[in-house]
């Protein structure tokens, strides 16, 4: 084991500044803090916590109705997904059922499945908007391109329309364990959210796993590799998430503590090229700390699995929890379709506060 550092742990600092020195001891300390603090995401695979009945909500039939009064409004005056505000959507009998589910999310098994079965009552486009009333509700929905899904990606096969490697989401082919990076922006989304219109008959289950465990599981295995999580890696963005005065590739940790939790960014197929594109050769520490952490993050003991029925909303802490999804029938007669919409927390520190945001990221 390496020898402790002798500066102080400073867990709420940016990874430029501090977590390039953590220590094999300092992150082990760090990850006690974490999973005390944060003992609901220990889970594997055989845990209750994670049982179906105990992550499905349901909506109840008043906010069914809500629901159905909100959508009425909107068509009169002709509101569609590119103009509606939360002012124009709302849900007040799920407002009082949000603190429960917002706990889920930030301190117990960190996703939760929503049953709205409303998938064959609705529009495509009516679909579309109560999936981004539903999210808007647990935070600040962001965008997650440029000149293009701005308020929602399709999640379906393109097929050959498909041109870019690091858009598995766009493909029928199965999508080992990442999280959504979201390069465009500083901060990547703290929730996702699934919303399955359509399903596949054959495949396209999703798969969930904690990054606590995963961390966990690598100290025990090879804990001389854990500090080769916390330097800076560059990704690759996806080619509609690249701005035109910067470069192709996103600099960050794939694993770091922030304020003694936590959080990974990973994505496989964004980190071996990006590393590529920037020039910078692995070295041999980091690709065995890679290719170790691809195995831990696929191991059937950590993960959780569920088939997404129509109508179900999956949302989970895209900062604390990896997800992924199996292969499923290719082309559009599969039918596949999920609605994925992208979250700021808007209610645990700064949220979306711009003085708060600057005061946090920049250290003032």
């Amino acid at each position: 084991m390496e020898k402790a550092s002798s500066h102080p742990i400073n867990a709420s600092s940016s990874f430029r500044d501090a977590t390039r020195a953590l220590t094999t001891e300092d992150i082990l300390t760090l990850l006690n803090t974490s999973e005390d603090n944060w003992p609901g995401r220990c889970w594997n695979a055989t845990d209750s916590v994670i049982d179906e009945k105990n992550v499905r909500f349901s909506l109840t039939p008043e906010m069914c109705d809500e629901i159905t009064h909100a959508l009425t409004f909107l068509r009169e005056n002709n509101l569609t997904l590119h103009n509606l505000t939360q002012e124009d959507f709302r849900i007040p009998s799920l407002a009082r059922r949000m603190k429960t589910m917002r706990e889920q999310l930030d301190h117990g098994a960190g996703f939760l499945i929503l049953e709205t079965n409303l998938s064959a009552q609705l529009s495509e486009s009516d679909f579309e908007l109560v999936g981004w009333a539903l999210c808007n509700y647990f935070g600040q929905i962001m965008r997650q391109g440029i000149n293009s899904d701005l308020r929602l990606f399709t999640v379906a096969d393109k097929g050959s329309e498909n041109i870019d490697p690091t858009r598995i989401g766009a493909s029928a082919n199965r999508s080992a364990k990442h999280t959504d990076n979201g390069c465009l922006e500083p901060r990547p989304p703290t929730y996702i959210g699934l919303y399955c219109y359509r399903s596949s008959p054959h495949g396209g289950e999703t798969t969930i796993v904690s990054a606590i465990s995963v961390l966990r599981t690598i100290s025990k295995k090879q804990p001389d590799l854990l500090p080769q999580y916390f330097q800076p890696y560059h990704f690759r963005a996806p080619q509609a998430h690249v701005w035109p005065t910067r470069g192709p590739t996103v600099q960050k940790p794939i694993f770091e503590f922030r304020h003694n939790e936590l959080h990974v960014h990973y994505a496989n197929v964004m980190v071996f090229p990006g590393m590529s594109l920037a020039g910078h050769a692995l070295s041999p520490a980091q690709v065995d700390a890679l290719a170790l952490l691809d195995k831990v993050i696929e191991s059937s003991a950590l993960n959780f699995q569920t088939l997404l029925k129509p109508g179900d909303l999956l949302v989970m802490n895209n900062l604390a929890f990896l997800h992924g999804r199996e292969a499923f029938a290719p082309g559009q007669a599969s039918g596949r379709t999920l609605k994925r919409y992208w979250m700021w927390r808007r209610h645990i520190g700064p949220g979306t506060d711009p003085v708060l945001l600057d005061l946090d990221e920049f250290g003032y």
